[in-house]
């Protein structure tokens, strides 16, 4: 009972410490917002999936969380967001897979339905700020991706 208890605490003490940044993921760009354990929403960053951007994106959700550690959550369907999230998996960030059924539940759950690419990503960070602790690890399974790119290459070749 007691070490349930304390266990609680410093789970809750960490959330206090970390940034949430919800991340929805597009073909040519990304749309991520950053909220606190209160779900304020914090900032929010637009950016272009390249490679040559995620530099700047890291800073800028950097200066937007100063001291607090970050985790990232990839709402990532059909792959676009591979290679961010193998670029701040190499980088050593905490990075979650969120299931697109538990963001589709919070933004359902409003009497309102938005639907941009904003609160979307909001979502993603309120499902990453809730399940942090059940969410599994987002990996880039290569040979998936792998499979996809032959599959896309075949429907060209055949079309054409």
């Amino acid at each position: 009972m007691v070490e349930t208890l304390e266990k609680e605490r410093i789970n809750i003490y960490h959330k206090r410490n970390t940034c949430f940044v919800g991340i929805d993921m597009h073909k040519d760009t990304h749309c991520a917002v950053v909220i606190d354990c209160w779900m304020n929403k914090l900032g929010e960053i637009n950016f272009e999936n390249r490679p040559s951007r995620y530099p700047a994106f890291v800073e800028d959700v950097r200066k937007i969380c100063g001291t607090k550690e970050i985790v990232f959550g990839l709402e990532d369907t059909r792959g676009f967001g591979r290679n961010l999230a193998a670029y701040l998996v190499g980088r050593k960030f905490e990075v979650k897979h969120v299931n697109p059924a538990y963001t589709s539940a919070v933004r359902l759950a409003n009497p309102i339905i938005y639907k941009d690419d904003s609160y979307d990503a909001y979502c993603v960070a309120r499902v990453l700020r809730d399940m942090v602790d059940t969410l599994q690890d987002a990996k880039h399974e290569d040979i998936f991706w792998t499979i996809r790119q032959i599959v896309k290459r075949r429907d060209l070749i055949v079309k054409s």
